[in-house]
């Protein structure tokens, strides 16, 4: 199975999936993925939201969503990257900040919803590369 990654358009902004390269299906700007560090998320399956996407956010700006058991890698530069994921009007989260470095360039995390009685809330866990499907 070819490994896919989740990319932004540095020209029109266009957040898609792609393998190693390819053109912006928006620009037709060449893609390639290079990079110095990447997390790679994924979506625990459940039963609440498992039809819609959950929003992902780096830094206040979106990337797309993730659907229900789904693994997407997000190649990045290194620095630090706070991570948001909201679904509808859900939009509590804890919200971690991930910083990559030379050090610590691949960040697996795990989101899962933690049912609550007023509203529910999105959970993002750091875990071992060998725990990730």
């Amino acid at each position: 199975m070819a490994l896919t990654y989740r990319v932004k358009c540095p020209t029109c902004g266009k957040v898609q999936n792609l393998p190693r390269s390819g053109p912006c299906v928006d620009c037709g700007e060449t893609l390639k993925v290079n990079q110095q560090g990447a997390i790679a998320l994924y979506r625990m399956g459940n039963f609440i939201g498992a039809v819609s996407g959950y929003g992902i956010y780096l830094n206040g700006q979106p990337y797309g969503a993730i659907g229900n058991r789904e693994t997407i890698i997000l190649p990045l530069p290194y620095g630090s990257y706070r991570l948001h994921i909201v679904c509808g009007m859900n939009r509590q989260c804890n919200d971690p900040v991930i910083r990559l470095t030379p050090k610590d360039p691949f960040v697996c995390l795990k989101v899962h919803v933690r049912l609550g009685f007023n509203s529910n809330r999105y959970i993002i866990q750091r875990v071992d590369p060998d725990t990730m499907p």
